[in-house]
């Protein structure tokens, strides 16, 4: 990709209330990445916001790319040819991923495998082994770098190929104490971020990250997880993005055990051995073939918009239908489309507009209204 292409992706992605979600629609809206930059003052305003949205400048992404550069790491963006495949397809993926290693790893077999921080001893041998034999056969690890599983995980599997995705930026080492993993990661590995160059790891983020994981892994294997679990996060992804879930049976007195076993009641595949998971990747291979696009022209390289912009009256209206009828309950863009038997195209814009004005969230394709709206 260009690097001017580069920047105007790094420049929208980068500014102010501008989502995964908001980032598309946008560009579905208006045709390219250029005119959705100009555009962002008028549609942030429509929207009702009071003040002059933050635009990223130029010059924050000439040097976020440089930056990175003298990492040692790249950016990657949506329409590159190397961007991930599978993370192609999953709800909300990433406008821009940094990445610092092998990036030949996103074109292999990848299975996730996730537990907890604070995981039993064999929980942690358990995983470390699920790992080697993976590597063994030719197959990709990915789990989160964190303390526990993760990191079992990556250690098991370092010599034949692991990817870690971060919640922080690219050269933030969360936690402190796998810093020594990280740096083997960045020379062996892959190391993958969707947030900006020394943006430090926040709550939110992590939830974030468990979707890139599950996104890039043809399944998700939960190790050991509590009812409380974040690994259930990862599975839940896994499930809405049409991963296999493979689930680690534990005591039922054991209360780390009660997540896997629930996940197995409710549907996940019982893994009991590496061949569990052997025997469905040729399956979740021809699954995913169909999803998986080569060099196919996207509307973010489209000049000028993909359809003819309704009247300010049109979408005013149905914008202050929109965010009269929202409340703090999250509701699909889906079912709005349906309940206000309205064009899909006036409601996307609509709810850009609300977004870029903070009178809504949107996430994983679910609205709400902010609480400070109310």
């Amino acid at each position: 990709m260009k690097t001017l292409e580069k920047l105007q992706y790094l420049r929208l992605a980068r500014s102010e209330n501008i989502g995964k979600s908001t980032f598309f629609r946008l560009i579905e809206i208006f045709g390219s990445v250029q005119l959705a930059l100009e555009q962002l003052p008028d549609f942030a305003a429509s929207g009702g916001l009071k003040r002059k949205i933050k635009i990223f400048s130029l010059a924050d992404a000439e040097l976020e790319l440089e930056n990175t550069q003298n990492f040692g790491a790249e950016i990657l963006t949506f329409s590159d040819e190397n961007y991930p495949q599978l993370l192609r397809k999953i709800p909300d993926p990433a406008p821009i991923l940094t990445v610092k290693g092998l990036c030949e790893f996103f074109t292999q077999d990848t299975i996730a495998i996730v537990g907890p921080r604070n995981a039993s001893f064999g929980a942690m041998n358990f995983a470390k082994s699920i790992a080697l034999e993976l590597g063994q056969n030719s197959v990709i690890t990915a789990s989160g770098l964190a303390r526990g599983v993760d990191a079992a995980v990556h250690h098991g599997s370092i010599l034949s190929g692991t990817i870690a995705v971060i919640a922080g930026g690219i050269d933030h080492i969360y936690p402190k104490e796998n810093a020594k993993l990280y740096d083997s990661i960045s020379k062996q590995g892959l190391l993958v971020s969707e947030n900006a160059f020394g943006a430090p790891p926040k709550g939110g983020n992590f939830v974030q990250r468990n979707r890139i994981i599950s996104g890039l892994s043809l399944g998700v294997i939960v190790v050991e997880a509590g009812l409380k679990s974040g690994s259930l996060i990862t599975a839940k992804f896994a499930k809405e993005q049409g991963r296999e879930v493979f689930a680690v049976p534990g005591s039922p007195f054991d209360p780390r055990c009660l997540g896997t076993n629930r996940l197995i009641k409710d549907g996940a595949k019982m893994f009991e051995n590496i061949d569990d998971v052997l025997a469905e990747i040729p399956n979740l291979k021809t699954k995913f073939r169909k999803a998986q696009i080569l060099h196919e022209p996207d509307a973010t390289v489209f000049e000028g918009p993909t359809q003819k912009m309704p009247s300010d009256n049109e979408i005013a209206k149905i914008r202050k239908e929109i965010f009269t009828k929202l409340s703090n309950f999250p509701i699909a863009i889906e079912e709005i489309i349906f309940e206000l038997k309205a064009p899909a195209s006036i409601v996307n814009i609509a709810l850009v507009q609300l977004e870029l004005a903070e009178k809504i969230e949107v996430n994983f394709g679910k609205v709400t209204r902010k609480i400070s709206c109310v």
